[in-house]
């Protein structure tokens, strides 16, 4: 037998395994003690975009894409604190509840496999802030 044939019957056989009587449509994805899954927006929905009396537009975002000036090469325009939708907490979080918006560091949030959905997780404590309405104090 091939190494390459051994390779893909032992993938095959530890694949089958794993996916062995997982029915993907009954779990869900809750993160452990003070994690945080969140989504991140496209694009912030709580900035301003205003137009001055001359025609100055305000508070819009930059392009995502822009050709630098020290390569020439056309590059992504990354943002360093995004807005995120809260998808589910730990059991140990005390200060942010699912379906809150939050603002976080970028690239501290760590990516989760699970059914394709863009998840990340966070740790509550890396949370900048909680948007909430107005009067609510907690």
């Amino acid at each position: 037998m091939e190494i390459n044939d051994f390779n893909k019957l032992m993938s095959d056989n530890v694949l089958s395994k794993q996916l062995d009587g997982i029915k993907t449509e009954e779990v869900d994805i809750i993160p452990c003690n003070t994690g945080v899954l969140i989504k991140f927006y496209d694009e912030n929905p709580y900035r301003n975009i205003e137009r001055t009396e001359s025609g100055l537009i305000i508070g819009i975002q930059s392009s995502q894409k822009y050709q630098s000036t020290d390569s020439g090469e056309i590059e992504e325009n990354e943002e360093y604190v995004a807005c995120a939708k809260v998808i589910a907490v730990g059991p140990k979080c005390q200060n942010v509840q699912p379906g809150e918006d939050v603002y976080v560091i970028k690239h501290i949030a760590q990516p989760v496999p699970f059914r394709k959905k863009g998840y990340f997780n966070i740790s509550e404590q890396n949370i900048m802030c909680r948007i909430v309405p107005k009067g609510t104090n907690v």
